[in-house]
């Protein structure tokens, strides 16, 4: 395991090898751009393009290196970045589950509170405060697939926006094109998982016309028909008690029992019957309230219900690893198309991180970089934290970039003629 030369050869290798497989059909500066891209955050673990050019330590002014790769990275065509979507697409497809796909559905938000001068600067809730401040940033729609083996969160759709800028339509807008994308991959067969933010019957009616299964949180607020009488769900969920046992286990090993009940319920306004799911036991202060279309024979169908939306976990996980290991919310790029290229990018290299998680039991250079990573905990639900750790100290060991992995022309120097006097 401390073969340090051989896991950081291994390392380059994989890198370089995924970085060709979604370059492909792209023009050669386009493809080494990508190349550095990737490598770069691997062992940068920055959304700074600063800190990219350093880890390339390529033998010329850093100033240069960083210049080269801001122009590449504004520069970047929307055919160009069609074409690396779609070969990320084709590789990804060999880790999904097709047969019980599991999409997950949610927003979060750049933080860029001390900002001024970037392009379009909204104003969110930032998400990760306690006490959900307004600060100036931007929105992010995101939607990530699990995988077949080791359910990991892996992105297929990732979208900064701002709802001051010009080709803003609306948030909805953004939700339906990343169910759109789920559609192009998966067809009718997969599960849409959905937060309280979701709760919104234009969800459902696209959700049921569409045929697909859905599981959403709702609010408090939310009125359903119950024995045809307009009631709140939060009422209804304060008026029963949880019948059916579930037990519970999350990431920090902490087991929790849940109480759950269901009872069938209509939309007002269309008069669909769905059924409601309530939650017991998951927070003191209020039962937790699920809407879904899935069919619901017996005991084991409800629970079913339950672990699919807690599933929901996973990428509240992606968008911490995001966040804490690249430093997301600090990029420094000032327009709109220069971050989502940059997301783009980091949204590929994390999934190229969750194929490794997929298959942790026959890579053995997964199971190096998670040695690597020096964890804690042996045995993660999430992967992408230790992965991202493992990755970098290997890559620490380099004492150069991969410019010896390119396939750089060397031409012949012009010779000029010269007059021998």
């Amino acid at each position: 395991m401390n073969n340090y030369t051989t896991n950081t050869y291994e390392m380059k290798r994989e890198i370089i090898n995924f970085s060709k497989k979604i370059s492909i059909g792209l023009k050669k500066p386009t493809g080494k751009f990508i190349s550095d891209m990737q490598y770069g955050l691997s062992k940068g673990g920055s959304c700074l393009v600063s800190e990219t050019a350093r880890a390339l330590d390529e033998d010329i002014k850093l100033n240069y290196t960083i210049e080269r790769l801001c122009d590449n990275l504004n520069n970047l065509s929307d055919e160009e970045k069609e074409m690396v979507w779609n070969n990320y697409l084709s590789e990804i497809d060999k880790v999904l589950d097709k047969d019980n796909a599991i999409v997950l559905f949610d927003d979060s938000d750049i933080n860029k509170e001390y900002s001024r001068k970037l392009e379009d600067l909204d104003r969110v809730v930032d998400g990760s405060s306690k006490d959900k401040r307004i600060v100036n940033g931007y929105h992010v729609c995101e939607a990530t697939a699990l995988t077949k083996n080791e359910k990991q969160p892996i992105s297929i759709y990732s979208k900064i926006y701002s709802c001051k800028s010009k080709e803003f339509v609306s948030k909805n807008d953004y939700t339906m094109k990343s169910i759109k994308t789920a559609e192009n991959i998966f067809g009718e067969n997969f599960t849409g998982i959905f937060d309280r933010g979701y709760d919104d019957n234009k969800i459902f009616d696209y959700m049921s016309k569409n045929h697909h299964k859905f599981v959403v949180r709702l609010d408090d607020v939310r009125t359903l028909l119950f024995k045809g009488k307009r009631r709140k769900v939060g009422e209804v969920a304060d008026s029963r008690k949880g019948k059916i046992v579930m037990k519970a286990l999350f990431d920090n090993n902490e087991e929790k029992e849940l109480l759950l009940t269901h009872t069938k319920a209509l939309l007002p306004y269309n008069k669909e019957e769905y059924t409601l799911v309530i939650v017991y036991g998951l927070s003191e202060e209020k039962p937790m309230k699920l809407l879904t279309n899935i069919d619901i024979k017996d005991k084991n169908d409800v629970i079913k219900v339950v672990r699919l939306y807690l599933s929901r976990w996973r990428i509240e996980e992606h968008f911490r690893g995001k966040k804490q290991e690249y430093d997301f919310e600090n990029m420094r790029v000032r327009t709109l198309k220069g971050m989502n290229n940059l997301n783009m990018i980091l949204t590929i290299h994390l999934g190229h991180i969750a194929m490794l998680a997929d298959n942790i039991d026959n890579k053995l250079l997964t199971i190096k970089i998670i040695y690597a990573s020096k964890s804690l905990k042996e045995n993660s639900i999430v992967w992408l934290s230790q992965i991202a750790r493992g990755i970098k100290k290997i890559l620490s060991y380099a004492r150069i970039g991969i410019k010896e992995w390119k396939d750089i022309e060397v031409r012949e120097k012009y010779k000029q003629l010269e007059l021998k006097l």
